[in-house]
C-alpha cells in the first residue's frame, strides 16, 4: 500500500526568529519569498527535523535509519531521496526588529575587534502554519506512525529554527495541536483527495486539518522557568547602541501584536553563563580548549596579531587539522563546547530572550549623566560628558526559559551554581554604566534531572 500522510500544525516563536538569507556586510537579512514573505524555507525546517529525528535515537544523521526518512546527503554517489517533504513556512508579522550583538572576550571582558554584527529578526510572537508530506514508499503504515510520533515528540519540545538561536531567539513550540491526514496513493479517490488538500492549501494557505497527534512526553530534556528582577535599589542596563539621544538606553522590542516590552538578550546571559560555567569546570578538575594560556599564544607567536572571534568556536585548533573533529567532536574533550556548541556541533543549552511587562518610561527608568575623568590630572575630560538611562523598578520581572538536552548531572550542578552566583550579585548582566544586579524570584526545574535544582529553589 502506497499511503501519504500530511502533518500540519500551528507553531509560534515566543522570542522571534531569524530565518537567514546570507550576510550583506556585517549585516544578517531575512530571508523572503518573492512576494516579499518573510519565510522559514523547507529545507531548514527539515535539516531541524532530521537532527532531531537522529538525536532522539541516538544516531548520526548518516546512519541508515536517518537516510530511509530523510533521504541521502547531498554530493553521494547513492540517489536515495527525501520521503519527508516540508514546505516553505510563511511567517506571519508586519514588523521586523533589528538587533545588534558583540562578542567579548570572558578573559579581558573586552569586546573582541571583528565580533560586532547585526541581524534582522521577526518579532516575539509570530506565529505561522507548518505543512509536511511523509510519502511512505513501501514501508508499513505502523513505522510510518512511529516515525510521526517522533516528529510530534520533536515538535512538542524545545526545537530552535533559524540563524542565530545562541542569541535567545528561533524557540519554535507548537500552537495548538498537531494534525495528521492519511491518503492512499494507490486508488482513485484518495490521490483526488490528495490533491485537493495541495490545491487549497496552495490557494488559502495552510489549514491544519486530519486526526490529532498526541504528543509524547520528552523524557531528555531539561526546562528551566525563572522570572528574574531588579533588586531595590540596584539598576540594570543592557543596551544596543541604537539610540541618538542617548549614549545608552535600556533595550525595548516590539512583539507582534505591537505591544512595547523591556527586554535582557538571552546573548547575554548566555555569555556570562558560560563564562563562569567555565571557571566552575576548571575548578572541578576539567580541562577547557578556552585558556588564557592559548589566548596570550597568539600574540607571543605572532607580534600584532588581533584576536579572532572564531577561534574559540574552532576550540584554538589549527585549520589544517580541524576537518578530523569536524568528523569526532567529541575528541575536543571540552564539556564547555560540547554544552554550548562549537563550529563542529550545535550546543545542547537555550537561554531565551527574557521580556518584561510592556514599557512605561515614567515608572520603570531613570536618566542618568557621566563624565570622563582624567586619571592623572582628576580633572573632567573636555567633550566627555554623555547621559544614559537605566532600569531601577523593582517590580519588574523578566521570564526567561533555559533548556539542556541530555544534560549530565554535573552540567546541572554547573547550571545550579550559576544561578546562586547571579542572584547572590556575583554575577552582573549588561553595560558598566549601571550595576547590573539581577534576582530570580521563582524557578521552576521540570525534566531529566530537575531533583537537583530542589534544593537551590528553597533557598529563594
Amino acid at each position: 500500500m502506497n499511503m501519504c500522510y500530511k502533518i500540519t500544525a500551528g507553531i509560534e516563536f515566543p522570542e522571534g526568529v531569524a530565518p537567514g538569507a546570507g550576510i550583506s556586510s556585517n549585516k544578517k537579512n531575512l530571508a523572503r519569498n518573492g512576494k516579499g514573505e518573510i519565510i522559514l524555507r523547507g529545507s531548514a525546517l527539515a535539516g531541524v527535523l532530521r537532527s532531531a529525528y537522529a538525536d532522539k535515537l541516538g544516531l548520526e544523521s548518516w546512519d541508515d535509519q536517518v537516510v530511509k526518512w530523510f533521504g541521502q546527503e547531498a554530493f553521494t554517489d547513492t540517489d536515495n531521496g527525501s520521503l519527508v517533504k516540508t514546505a516553505d513556512t510563511v511567517i506571519r508579522c508586519n514588523t521586523v526588529n533589528e538587533r545588534t550583538h558583540n562578542m567579548v572576550n570572558r578573559h579581558t571582558g573586552a569586546p573582541v575587534k571583528g565580533g560586532l554584527f547585526s541581524l534582522e529578526a521577526v518579532p516575539p510572537g509570530a506565529k505561522a502554519e507548518i505543512s509536511i508530506i511523509l510519502n511512505s514508499d513501501g514501508n508499513a503504515p505502523e513505522d510510518c506512525e512511529k516515525f510521526i510520533a517522533h516528529i510530534a515528540s520533536a515538535l512538542g519540545s524545545q526545537l530552535s529554527a533559524g540563524g542565530c538561536s545562541n542569541r535567545g531567539i528561533g524557540r519554535m513550540k507548537l500552537a495548538g495541536d498537531l494534525f495528521v491526514q492519511s491518503f492512499d496513493m494507490d486508488t482513485v479517490d484518495g490521490t483526488a483527495a490528495f490533491m485537493d488538500a495541495e490545491y487549497d492549501e496552495r490557494k488559502n494557505g495552510v489549514k491544519p486539518a486530519g486526526e490529532k497527534v498526541k504528543i509524547p512526553d520528552t523524557d531528555d530534556l531539561l526546562t528551566l522557568s525563572l522570572v528574574l528582577g531588579i533588586p531595590r535599589g540596584e539598576d540594570l542596563l543592557v543596551g544596543d547602541g541604537q539610540q541618538a539621544d542617548y549614549t545608552l538606553k535600556p533595550q525595548s522590542v516590539a512583539f507582534a501584536d505591537g505591544t512595547i516590552c523591556w527586554r535582557i538578550p538571552g546573548s547575554s546571559l548566555r555569555g556570562v553563563f558560560k563564562g563562569w560555567m567555565t571557571r566552575l569546570a576548571v575548578r572541578s578538575g576539567v580541562l577547557v580548549r578556552d585558556t588564557v594560556e592559548r589566548w596570550d599564544a597568539q600574540f607571543d607567536d605572532t607580534p600584532g596579531m588581533t584576536y579572532k572571534p572564531d577561534l574559540t568556536g574552532w576550540g584554538f585548533v589549527d585549520e589544517k587539522d580541524r576537518e578530523r573533529f569536524k568528523d569526532e567532536p567529541g575528541a575536543l574533550e571540552d564539556p564547555i563546547l560540547d554544552l554550548f556548541g562549537s563550529m563542529y556541533k550545535r550546543g545542547r543549552i537555550h537561554i531565551t530572550d527574557a521580556f518584561s511587562k510592556p514599557v512605561n518610561e515614567s515608572r520603570d527608568i531613570q536618566d542618568r549623566m557621566h563624565v570622563a575623568v582624567d586619571r592623572f590630572s582628576g580633572g573632567a575630560n573636555e567633550g566627555a560628558l554623555f547621559k544614559n538611562q537605566v532600569l531601577t523598578n523593582p517590580d519588574l520581572g523578566f521570564p526567561v526559559t533555559i533548556s539542556i538536552k541530555k544534560p549530565e548531572v554535573k552540567e546541572v550542578k554547573w547550571l545550579v551554581k550559576t544561578l546562586r552566583a547571579l542572584h547572590l550579585g556575583i554575577l552582573s548582566i549588561g553595560a558598566s554604566k549601571s550595576c547590573g544586579r539581577l534576582e530570580i524570584k521563582s524557578i521552576c526545574a521540570r525534566g531529566a534531572h530537575a531533583e537537583t535544582v530542589t534544593e537551590f529553589t528553597k533557598e529563594l
